[in-house]
């Protein structure tokens, strides 16, 4: 039995990083209408005996699903939701991933040299920090020493970074998991179907040129590639299916209790469980519950994430004995589209302004400070302006430019004083912002301290969107180990049971890095899939 396969895009703008619904650089117009396979029905999901069950049909589960049936397990997939993806099918899909052959064209500057060299000073907090250190040292003087001028980097210098970026408080060994990881699951992800943009660029709060996208930018890629290479395999995936219990013997995870859709509740046994429903960032009460950090996470705040966010895995995990970790550190995303349109989440040549017409922080710095940043201004609201040259560099044709600019979704000026009148901004603020930014691109340096540098921003049009803070990404959830098993409270791996994706917690401690929640997604995935195969 075959499930449904709907991939519906509502995209409102042309990208915005793990904003919207398949958000991408070419589909600027809003859509309804399905993309991928058309729409099928199925029969529901009945009574059942598998190797692996998976519970959730976004980017974890999909390549849980994958790794299994290619290590030779019988895979049913279930989604409680009308359509597959989950927030990988919202995001642009960046991948953060160490990638020699595409960073070999972004040079070495002093300033990225002084990033390295700080985070190398930094006292260790504990010893597994200490050799992340002294790999990373050993790494670059060898790197120094060769002469090179391309860019440094390594799946350590990655890792410190994530490590860093979180205050501190991630597992080290999961996130070398991820991040020693990342290049081969790119590597699996192009054998199964993905294709890549051969640009790196630097994502929104991803903190170095490591990120990589596919040819539409867009997460629905990863999303049609993963499952339509599922289903051509074998799996079984059922929509509208909810799981609402896990099944449990002698403290083994055995299968789930499940809601079909046709309303009925029926049993799948399975010789182990692969939990990939996603965060909470959709379940008000919980962040509410959970949230140590935030004035408020209440209704007032939006989520960018689906609908399906509620938790749900989390909740079943737990009642099953799993250990949770890390559950008040929720993630604020700056930019949620308050005018619905955008140019690109790049940082390279762009600017973030406030509704005085000024610059207020480092545009390359973490998400959970731009956030915080960006709650300051007047309104919670603030612009992000480009101009000629990220057009040219995301290659945005000029219709769906015109279609953005005359829908509301983008503001448009052929010079600063026409874009600070239609922004709504004083022109002589905003003149003088993109004057002064001028200069801080000549000399590579300015007083907010950014290290990430593109073109001047003197090449118009010009052309601006505005944007607000939204819950984006729960860091907390189940507990794993490096092998993706959840864990119970004295540390001891549930047997038949293992999770992946944006359910699980322990990577990215306070703060997530731009562009590492769809490779921990896939990654994990893969690996859990893997491990939960080899029970049968």
């Amino acid at each position: 039995m075959k499930g449904t396969k709907k991939l519906l895009c509502l995209t409102l703008s042309l990208v915005l990083m793990g904003m919207t619904a398949c958000s991408t650089q070419n589909t600027p117009a809003p859509s309804a209408e399905p993309s991928g396979d058309p729409q099928t029905t199925s029969a529901a999901l009945q009574d059942s005996d598998v190797d692996v069950l998976v519970i959730g049909a976004g980017g974890a589960g999909l390549s849980a699903a994958v790794s299994a049936l290619e290590n030779g397990a019988s895979v049913i997939v279930v989604e409680k939701m009308s359509i597959m993806g989950g927030n990988t099918l919202r995001s642009g899909g960046a991948f953060n991933s160490y990638d020699p052959e595409g960073q070999a064209s972004t040079k070495m500057d002093d300033s990225l040299k002084a990033t390295v060299e700080k985070l190398l000073a930094v006292e260790p907090i504990n010893d597994a920090h200490k050799q992340l250190i002294e790999d990373v040292q050993k790494q670059y003087d060898e790197y120094l020493a060769s002469g090179s001028d391309s860019l440094f980097d390594s799946p350590e210098w990655h890792a410190l970074q994530t490590l860093d970026a979180g205050d501190y408080i991630g597992n080290v060994d999961l996130i070398l998991t991820l991040t020693r990881n990342t290049l081969d699951t790119k590597k699996w992800l192009t054998t199964n179907g993905t294709v890549w943009d051969p640009t790196i660029r630097t994502v929104i709060g991803a903190l170095w040129n490591r990120s990589a996208q596919t040819t539409n930018g867009s997460g629905a890629d990863f999303i049609q590639a993963l499952s339509t290479q599922a289903e051509k395999n074998g799996a079984q995936i059922y929509l509208d299916t909810k799981a609402e219990s896990l099944l449990q013997e002698d403290g083994k995870v055995t299968g789930a209790t499940i809601t079909n859709a046709d309303g009925q509740t029926v049993t799948v046994n399975a010789k182990s469980v692969v939990m990939a429903t996603g965060g909470f960032a959709a379940n008000v009460d919980m962040r509410v519950e959970y949230n140590t950090e935030w004035a408020d996470l209440g209704e007032s705040i939006a989520t960018n994430n689906h609908p399906g966010a509620t938790g749900d895995g989390i909740v079943m995990g737990k009642a099953v004995g799993a250990d949770l970790v890390d559950m008040q550190w929720i993630q604020l995303m700056p930019l949620f589209p308050v005018s619905g349109g955008g140019i690109s989440g790049y940082v390279n040549n762009a600017i973030y302004v406030n509704k005085e017409g000024q610059r207020y922080v480092n545009e390359d710095n973490r998400r959970d400070v731009l956030a915080q940043g960006a709650l300051n201004q007047t309104d919670k609201l603030f612009f992000v302006i480009n101009d000629q040259t990220e057009i040219d560099s995301v290659q945005i044709p000029q219709d769906k430019l015109d279609y953005m600019v005359e829908a509301g979704m983008l503001f448009k000026g052929e010079t600063v004083e026409e874009l600070a009148e239609n922004m709504g901004v004083p022109a002589e603020n905003l003149k003088k912002t993109i004057e002064d930014y001028g200069k801080a691109v000549d000399a590579q340096k300015d007083e907010f301290g950014r290290s990430t540098w593109g073109a001047r921003l003197d090449n118009p049009p010009y052309y601006a969107a505005s944007y607000t803070p939204a819950v984006h990404h729960t860091m907390g959830g189940l507990k794993i180990n490096t092998e993706a098993q959840v864990l119970n409270a004295a540390g001891e791996a549930i047997p038949g049971f293992y999770a992946a994706g944006e359910v699980t917690g322990g990577i990215h401690g306070t703060n997530r890095v731009g562009g590492n929640a769809v490779p921990d997604a896939l990654v994990f995935g893969k690996i859990a899939g893997a491990n939960a195969a080899a029970q049968k």
